[in-house]
């Protein structure tokens, strides 16, 4: 277990997860612009940073045997200690606000999408009600027997 390669990993992963913070900011206001293309791109930008994100986490719990990073802190010298701390916390932070910034930015696409609907709805307002009768001003012919699709005597 190799603590300084467990450093690097978790400095890596701190950069990703920054560029992941300000693909998260941008998204708002492409949301907000009604960008649609643009959203589909930094959608697949983020895509590439999470899958980055998810094999770095992969390599520190190979190197670290499993163990969370406040137990590598407690095995480690006081130096390597205060780096995995200063780390962890960094990255708790920055995970914290992607998460408030992906809340906000789910609530405008909500907002969004309420909007187009409601849109469609007044443009194309639904029938009162959709009912499978047969036609009030038809008449049924009495002289023509009625016919049957289905032939019984085969």
């Amino acid at each position: 277990m190799s603590i300084p390669t467990i450093l690097t990993i978790l400095e890596k992963m701190l950069t990703l997860h920054a560029y992941l913070y300000e693909l998260t900011v941008r998204k708002e206001e492409i949301v907000k612009a009604n960008k649609v293309e643009e959203l589909q791109q930094i959608t697949r930008e983020e895509k590439q940073y999470t899958r980055a994100i998810v094999r770095l986490e992969k390599q520190r719990a190979e190197l670290s045997e499993g163990k969370t990073v406040t137990e590598l802190a407690e095995m480690s010298t006081p130096t390597e200690k205060q780096a995995l701390l200063d780390l962890k916390a960094e990255l708790t932070e920055t995970i914290g606000n992607i998460q408030k910034q992906n809340e906000l930015n789910q609530l405008l696409l909500e907002q969004s999408l309420q909007f187009v609907t409601m849109t469609l709805n007044t443009l194309n307002p639904q029938p009162s009600a959709v009912n499978y009768e047969k036609p009030a001003n038809t008449k049924k012919s009495v002289s023509a027997p009625a016919r049957s699709l289905f032939d019984s005597r085969a």
